[in-house]
């Protein structure tokens, strides 16, 4: 699949609008607000937040959803990471794992950190299943949605199985 993904910007705004009331793209909690007229903001918060990385994910050149790692300020060596896909007219499970796939990419090789995080809804057994596969270890359900977690040694032993 061709799957690239480019730095979030301004002019992406008016695709999140488009997607922002659809739920079935809702992978892992995010940040993106309901109201489409906050997007502006969420936007300027986004960029001024330290270690916060937004990108645009496109699938054949048409933009789908978006991706990011949020810094932890906990642990400065971990990112919470965070996805949406917007479109549907394409597999978005094939999308979501190549996707995570750039983003963990991004997260251990590029930003040097140790560990990943996010959170999942229960909901979406498909994605939790890839997620399995490229090695992160769950918690217990807790309100529908589960946290998962994964080192970048256990990833880069698996990655190559994708």
């Amino acid at each position: 699949m061709d799957i690239w993904t480019e730095q979030l910007e301004q002019r992406h705004l008016p695709l999140l609008k488009n997607w922002i009331g659809r739920t079935a793209g809702r992978f892992t909690e995010n940040d993106l607000p309901l109201d489409a007229e906050q997007l502006p903001l969420w936007f300027d918060t986004c960029k001024s937040e330290p270690g916060r990385t937004d990108f645009l994910i496109s699938v054949y050149e048409t933009p789908v959803g978006i991706s990011g790692l949020r810094n932890r300020r906990v642990n400065p060596d971990s990112a919470e990471l965070y996805l949406f896909l917007g479109e549907s007219n394409y597999n978005p499970i094939r999308a979501a794992t190549y996707a995570t796939l750039r983003m963990l990419d991004r997260a251990f090789q590029e930003q040097g950190l140790a560990r990943v995080y996010t959170v999942v809804y229960a909901r979406r057994e498909d994605y939790l299943a890839i997620l399995d596969r490229m090695g992160f270890s769950e918690t217990p359900e807790k309100n529908g949605l589960l946290r998962a977690k994964i080192d970048k040694d256990i990833f880069l032993s698996r990655k190559y199985l994708f």
